[in-house]
């Protein structure tokens, strides 16, 4: 069973943290097009922020909530 097939509960408010800091250190570095992204971040939903954080290369695993 591959890993994306595996429901897991994914705090989202730490992962939206970490985002907003990826993608600002990434503005900040003179990478324009992450302010995109840094928009997309704040107006997602859960499943739209585990999306974006996929299609950047974040290990979502990192972000598990542990029973």
């Amino acid at each position: 069973m591959a890993m994306e097939d595996i429901m897991a509960e994914i705090d989202v408010d730490e992962l939206r943290d970490y985002m907003e800091d990826y993608c600002g250190t990434a503005a900040a570095a003179g990478f324009d097009a992450a302010m995109l992204d840094l928009a997309d971040i704040d107006d997602a939903d859960g499943y739209e922020l585990c999306e974006k954080a996929e299609e950047l290369g974040v290990d979502l695993e990192q972000f598990i909530v542990e029973d």
